[in-house]
């Protein structure tokens, strides 16, 4: 099961999954056609006594509790299941057609179908491949089917580009659907921040921070040598980098605690970042200054990093921190030590293979370093097309430890080095120009940077 599937239904589950629990009903029973553990499983984001899951599939295996003798019927009552889950099987199946109108068959008058099948990528049989689909095709098979469309989007990460549809047998009234939207929202609010603090570890060196000076001093001198006419950050947390800004400046955070005045034209924004670019008025371009700081897991950093370029320009600087862990347990997935960084160090290697057009300056600041990305191409798709192997590469075995040079912090400026606010300066000129990219690729490489 490739990261972008995972992704999407994690989005279908805090957007409607989750806004079914109620007083009245606790439990709910998810169904999993074709539930077979192949690559990964659904059933891992629906364990716990609130969710009854059963898998089906046509071979006995990891992930399957009930085997098909027909791919077409399923063992089970009529409106039994409030939601009937099908990841990436509908291109295996022959018709389709038949097994979506079991589907809608089995699934409560209240409850949810929820499809992810691909519209692009190679073939991949198993035992066969039959079929893409696009969201006026899962449309159209909603309205054979007699059920009717809650949401159905394209997801354009590659090479896969999923297609992902919601559908219920009944049409759910505006009222209900907001109270379950505010459930969701209220569960969402509930869980535990990734980030929170934790008790120090207790081997030695697990807690060192080092850094010739701390992060928010390089980001003062950014702001000051760059001069961004709009600036956005990612992981705004008390607000210390958000109150650098002297331009139009927005925050985005899912629990900020913000603990000082911020300027009068810096706001906050309530929520994740992946939740805010996928909104219409996400379109806030051209930025000319970007901080991430956000979750530590490499594939966040990695779709933070997508967004945020799109909505720069050739002379737009993004900044990346936490690039150096001081220590390999800083560097888990699974927070493990209060000085944390989890796997961000990843993002470097990968812009390295996979955007060696990009200027890459690594900064050696305390308490994890920065990482500065200039020469950007807001029109780039190569890590788009690309996600899914991106993120199976880099959640590889091969990633699982930094190395000595990342955790030595090698090729890394100072944070006085004068080629910092050199580039800023550079950067802040080809805009007032107009530079092209080409020519700001050619000014950056004059510089050394490139």
């Amino acid at each position: 099961m490739h990261q972008s599937s995972k992704e999407n239904l994690l989005r279908c589950k805090e957007r409607y999954i989750d806004g079914l629990f109620s007083a009245e009903r606790r439990r709910l029973s998810i169904v999993d056609i074709g539930s077979a553990d192949v690559n990964g499983s659904y059933r891992s984001y629906f364990e716990g006594e609130l969710y009854e899951y059963t898998g089906l599939d046509l071979q006995p295996g990891p992930g399957v509790d009930l085997t098909l003798c027909n791919p077409y019927e399923y063992p089970l009552a009529d409106n039994c299941a409030d939601i009937v889950l099908s990841g990436q099987m509908m291109e295996h199946c022959e018709f389709f057609w038949v097994a979506f109108k079991e589907m809608a068959r089995i699934v409560k008058r209240d409850g949810y179908v929820v499809v992810i099948a691909p519209s692009a990528g190679p073939i991949h049989r198993f035992p066969v491949d039959c079929y893409r689909f696009y969201p006026d095709g899962l449309r159209a098979l909603a309205k054979w089917a007699g059920c009717h469309v809650v949401d159905v989007w394209l997801d354009n990460r590659g090479p896969w580009n999923d297609v992902v549809g919601v559908f219920s047998p009944d049409v759910i009234p505006g009222d209900e659907r907001q109270r379950r939207t505010a459930t969701a929202r209220q569960r969402s609010s509930e869980r535990p921040v990734p980030n929170g603090p934790v008790p120090p570890a207790d081997e030695p060196g697990a807690e060192a921070v080092f850094g010739a000076a701390p992060c928010v001093e390089v980001l003062k001198q950014l702001h000051d040598s760059l001069r961004p006419r709009k600036y956005i950050e990612i992981g705004v947390r008390f607000g210390h980098s958000l109150a650098l800004a002297h331009c139009p400046a927005l925050g985005i955070d899912p629990a900020p605690e913000v603990q000082l005045e911020l300027p009068p034209e810096a706001r906050v924004v309530k929520a994740t970042s992946d939740a805010f670019f996928e909104a219409p008025e996400a379109d806030l371009g051209p930025i000319d200054l970007a901080f991430i700081d956000g979750m530590h897991l490499f594939e966040f950093v990695l779709r933070d990093f997508m967004n945020l370029e799109r909505q720069g320009s050739p002379t737009s600087l993004i900044v990346l921190d936490d690039i150096f862990p001081n220590h390999g347990r800083q560097a888990s997935r699974i927070r493990e030590t209060e000085v944390w960084t989890g796997d961000v160090w990843k993002i470097v290697p990968c812009l390295r293979q996979f955007r060696p057009d990009l200027v890459l300056v690594p900064i050696n600041c305390a308490p994890a370093g920065l990482l500065l990305v200039a020469g950007l191409s807001p029109d780039s798709t190569v890590l788009r097309d690309n996600y899914n192997p991106i993120t199976s590469r880099y959640l590889g075995s091969a990633f699982e430890q930094p190395s000595q040079d990342v955790l030595a912090r090698e090729g890394a400026l100072a944070p006085d080095d004068p080629r910092i606010s050199q580039t800023c300066k550079l950067l802040s000129d080809l805009r007032s120009r107009g530079a092209s990219r080409q020519e700001t690729r050619r000014a950056l490489r004059k510089a050394r940077l490139a």
